[in-house]
């Protein structure tokens, strides 16, 4: 599942520094992994090296800022072509209700997600995955950036 290094998650899904316990505010992206700096104690907690999922790191309007390379070959799209753009670059393909649904819960309520969907590579075949949304918030409660954690369950004809 999510694979996170010094990092913790507490029961209210608001991602805190495994030091001193302040909600995690400032980012830090480079090639390979991510990086949140603890704004109280200056820590930094290091998330996503060497994960076995796919990994996407989006701001709060869902384009991407960070993928690591393990999205590139499960969607077949280079790193070039994900970054600046959506997921809708592979996905979509569920209901309207669907997104409205998961946009509400991670964006308004403010709450990790876990659900499975079907999404696209780049050359049209499609795959059943299971996927983690959360989002990270700053000290005021604002959503920083979302950080989504895919793994696929099995190719679709």
């Amino acid at each position: 599942m999510i694979n996170l290094k010094i990092m913790s998650e507490d029961n209210s899904n608001h991602f805190r520094c495994t030091h001193c316990g302040k909600l995690l505010a400032k980012d830090n992206l480079e090639a390979g992994h991510f990086e949140i700096k603890c704004i109280r104690c200056g820590a930094l907690n290091v998330l996503f090296r060497d994960n076995k999922e796919q990994i996407v790191v989006t701001d709060p309007n869902g384009t991407i800022l960070f993928a690591n390379g393990l999205t590139e070959l499960i969607t077949g799209y280079s790193l070039e072509e994900i970054v600046g753009k959506t997921p809708a670059l592979w996905g979509g393909l569920m209901p309207k209700e669907f997104y409205a649904t998961m946009w509400h819960q991670i964006r308004e309520e403010k709450k990790s997600i876990s659900v499975e969907l079907i999404n696209h590579r780049k050359n049209g075949e499609k795959y059943l995955a299971n996927l983690i949304i959360s989002p990270v918030l700053n000290t005021e409660g604002e959503i920083k950036f979302f950080i989504g954690i895919e793994s696929i369950k099995n190719n679709l004809k």
